[in-house]
């Protein structure tokens, strides 16, 4: 009885740390959503603030510069505060700046809008699965994506104002 009982247990222990050892595995893989240059952009849908839905493949034929940020990131904050100088003048260029918070509340995403007077639309990643579908892992992190989809650059880290204009450079449209 005391064999069949230790079996039973040492079944269910070893199951159960095979399922933990699976999800550590696929969570921490080196290989998940990781994209990189040159690689197609992974298509997402998500809404702004405001309910407008936006579909990443609506915007080919413009460039893309998707920017994955959240409150807490000082380095996220200032690259912020750059964009909100320059978005109006990229967008007549061809070039969509995309702000996408990575699962942080409404209140907070809206109260940091408005204390920074942020006149172009934030969208929050419920869930981080655009953020998982591209293997961000540490913030601020930066897609550059041409008029056809495809990743030029990953940036990862602070930058500088010039650097962020030297980016959005990369992203207008030859036509």
């Amino acid at each position: 009885m005391k064999n069949r009982r230790l079996l039973k247990r040492s079944i269910i222990l070893g199951v159960m740390l095979a399922a933990i050892g699976y999800t550590f595995y696929i969570h921490f893989s080196e290989d998940r959503g990781l994209v990189s240059q040159g690689d197609t952009a992974p298509n997402f849908v998500l809404e702004d603030m405001e309910g407008n839905r936006l579909e990443l493949a609506e915007l080919r034929g413009q460039g893309v510069y998707l920017n994955f940020w959240a409150t807490y990131c000082p380095y996220c904050v200032q690259k912020m505060e750059y964009l909100q100088k320059y978005h109006e003048d990229y967008k007549e260029k061809g070039v969509e700046i995309i702000n996408i918070n990575v699962d942080e509340t409404t209140l907070q995403v809206e109260r940091h809008q408005e204390r920074k007077g942020l006149s172009y639309s934030l969208f929050i990643d419920r869930n981080m699965l655009v953020s998982n579908a591209y293997g961000v892992s540490v913030l601020p992190a930066v897609f550059l994506i041409n008029e056809d989809g495809q990743v030029l650059e990953a940036e990862v880290g602070a930058k500088t104002e010039e650097q962020v204009i030297a980016a959005l450079d990369k992203l207008i449209p030859i036509n």
